[in-house]
């Protein structure tokens, strides 16, 4: 890796939050890169991965979550280990592939889909402050939901401003934070389960977790929840880099253990708590199952500060980063004033104005989950294509900071490779989409009368395979943007 400390912008000034960490920055170790990448799964959404695949076997689910996260966790260790070997950032590492100007498309498309989990995430963590306020007034368990609902707002901000004052400190503050949530997390919802599997009321309901299902393993709905699974992390596996930079890069397999223990391992976990819990009480928001089962407020005040905690750092870790990448990228903010504003807007996007019940929020999730890999699996391939593929895992730190000239300028500051493999791919998903079926075809309405297409469901695994061939061959034989780059 080139010295950090010698790169220096040329012809534009830089924002100082993308300059490349210098090794003595890079401090992340095995446990707590583990332990952030566990605290980034364990969210109260991903315990809807449970009952969302209800129709299915608890094997199936258990294999589909397998399957379907081992495909995202190829993609984020491609895209991560750049991060560690650069120091760089997801916007600088965009440059790469789709040239110094060329970036800002690919950054805000990223940015936009951050938010809407970001704003999932919210809801969750806000709803878990509302419920804590209001069952310690005393109101009856089965009725705290409802009400806390209705001071969803007052708690949405409570939630973004302990979010900025832990973001403030940047990524030391994410991994300190991460060291001890993860843990919490994770001892909390097993001890739920198992309390639940052997009580009285509902220890008669543990042999429906391991009924057969008339659901076929190669059939439409087994491969659509495969896509929930792997969709989960589409966002992420974009802007791996911007956390993954902070590993200490003469730790090796640091990125590799993080990624398999803390987003399979934990995946796996929360689905099939997920699963089981839905399956025993016959109810979908885990704060409503903390809330009106657990043994005591006691237990319940803990159910609570967890389901609080679970979306607050997954927020930190994953969701709030693309947007803040686009205030620092794009519209050259610093990383503190940034954090406030990329908080502001959340707010909008937290969907408070539709979200009244557990179904609703529910069915929010999985329509978003199942049928947006097409935004981001392309650009998940071009990154790929382009340092793995075109450029032999070869970058010229320098001129990823030269504006006007260098490797990475292409025409004029775009990739026209980039681009065209980008607009080959999705006509290429809509082929593919038409010929697998309605399965893999979602309608986005435009108003009473107009539904757009939308390729969803499986397509995410092609558009990375189709973007992985298509850079290749349209920087190597069309367009020749392969540059001479010193490693």
């Amino acid at each position: 890796m080139a010295d950090a400390a010698a790169v220096v912008p040329k012809g534009y000034t830089e924002n100082p939050d993308h300059m490349p960490l210098q090794k003595s920055q890079q401090k992340y170790g095995t446990w707590t890169w583990i332990l952030m990448m566990f605290s980034m799964n364990t969210c109260i959404p991903m315990f809807f991965l449970g009952p969302i695949g209800k129709d299915l076997s608890f094997f199936q689910v258990m294999v589909g979550a397998v399957i379907g996260n081992l495909a995202a966790v190829v993609v984020m260790w491609l895209n991560g280990a750049v991060g560690v070997r650069h120091g760089i950032t997801f916007p600088v590492q965009l440059r790469e592939t789709f040239g110094f100007k060329g970036i800002h498309i690919p950054n805000i498309m990223r940015g936009i889909s951050g938010l809407v989990w970001f704003g999932v995430e919210i809801w969750a963590g806000s709803l878990a402050i509302a419920m804590i306020v209001v069952s310690l007034t005393g109101a009856p368990a089965d009725q705290v939901t409802a009400i806390a609902i209705k001071y969803i707002l007052v708690a949405i901000v409570i939630y973004l401003v302990s979010f900025i004052l832990v973001m403030r400190f940047s990524l030391d503050g994410i991994g300190a934070m991460a060291n001890w949530a993860g843990p919490i997390m994770l001892i909390y919802f097993i001890w739920l389960v198992i309390y639940l599997a052997t009580s009285p009321q509902f220890a008669p309901n543990v042999p429906k977790l391991w009924a057969p299902s008339n659901i076929g393993w190669f059939s439409l709905p087994f491969f659509g929840y495969l896509a929930v699974q792997t969709n989960w992390w589409a966002t992420v596996a974009l802007n791996i880099s911007d956390i993954s930079r902070g590993i200490n890069p003469d730790k090796k397999g640091v990125l590799g253990w993080g990624l398999v223990i803390g987003i399979i391992g934990g995946q796996l976990l929360g689905t099939a708590l997920g699963y089981a819990a839905a399956v025993l009480t016959g109810q979908v928001l885990p704060q409503s199952i903390i809330v009106q089962f657990s043994p005591g407020i006691v237990a319940a005040i803990i159910g609570l500060l967890f389901a609080f905690l679970a979306p607050w750092s997954t927020d930190m870790t994953a969701n709030s980063i693309p947007l803040i990448n686009i205030l620092t990228g794009t519209f050259k903010m610093r990383w503190k004033p940034a954090v406030v504003v990329a908080s502001i807007i959340a707010f909008f996007a937290t969907p408070w104005w539709s979200v009244s019940n557990a179904d609703t929020y529910l069915g929010y999730i999985q329509n978003w989950a199942g049928n947006y890999g097409i935004l981001l699996g392309p650009i998940a391939g071009l990154m790929i294509g382009s340092y793995w593929v075109v450029h032999k895992q070869k970058l010229n730190m320098g001129d990823l900071y030269t504006k006007g000239s260098g490797a990475y300028w292409y025409q004029s500051g775009w990739s026209a490779a980039a681009y065209c493999a980008l607009i080959c791919t999705w006509v290429l998903c809509y082929v593919t989409a038409y010929i697998i079926g309605p399965s893999a075809i979602a309608y986005v309405p435009i108003g009473d009368s107009i539904k757009v297409p939308f390729p969803g469901g499986v397509i995410w695994y092609f558009s990375v395979v189709y973007a992985v061939v298509l850079q290749w061959f349209f920087a190597t034989v069309v367009f020749k943007e392969k540059a001479a780059v010193k490693a």
